[in-house]
């Protein structure tokens, strides 16, 4: 069965910086007019970097949506037609002070399916050496290596509720048998 809607008009709501809102008028499968509301987002990248002994290395920031202080990986938005790979790379040293000699492609995630295009690109870091933080003027970011055992336990108590971090360690873990 074809499940494909199809887009009948559209206006844009709202044009930011980040996102761009749009509703659409669309014909369903089944033959019924509905409408959806759709957040545009360039996407992102986010790192998980991983010492030899095993610790993960954490942000805690401020979130305004959620007004409140997460723990997360490192990660930050693409630029329009940005290659997703050179923003983590980008991302990575301006947010942690840490350049990596490669990456390597996780998976790429769709954090809320329901109402946005965004696309979250997942990369594990190798080989990282130290160089020096470039945090954009409104960043404000503590960063902190933490025993892989003690993030589970900070994922299964709730105090690490970003998904793109929960999924990259997710998958970490299954993939590397950790």
């Amino acid at each position: 069965m074809d499940m494909t809607e199809k887009k009948i008009k559209g206006e844009v709501l709202f044009e930011g910086k980040v996102v761009r809102l749009e509703k659409d008028e669309v014909l369903c499968p089944n033959g019924a007019i509905s409408y959806r509301e759709v957040v545009r987002h360039n996407g992102g990248a986010a790192i998980l970097c991983i010492t030899k002994d095993n610790k993960v290395l954490l942000e805690r920031q401020f979130r305004y949506p959620y007004d409140e202080v997460i723990y997360e990986i490192p990660a930050g938005k693409l630029e329009k037609g940005e290659d997703p790979y050179q923003a983590a790379l980008r991302e990575l040293e301006e947010e942690t002070g840490l350049k990596a000699e490669s990456l390597e492609h996780l998976t790429d995630v769709y954090p809320t399916c329901g109402y946005s295009n965004e696309i979250i690109h997942l990369y594990l870091a190798n080989n990282c050496v130290k160089t020096k933080t470039h945090l954009d003027p409104d960043e404000v970011i503590e960063t902190y290596y933490v025993p892989m055992d003690d993030v589970k336990k900070m994922i299964s108590d709730g105090r690490i509720k970003d998904a793109k971090t929960i999924c990259a360690l997710s998958l970490y873990n299954l993939k590397y048998n950790k």
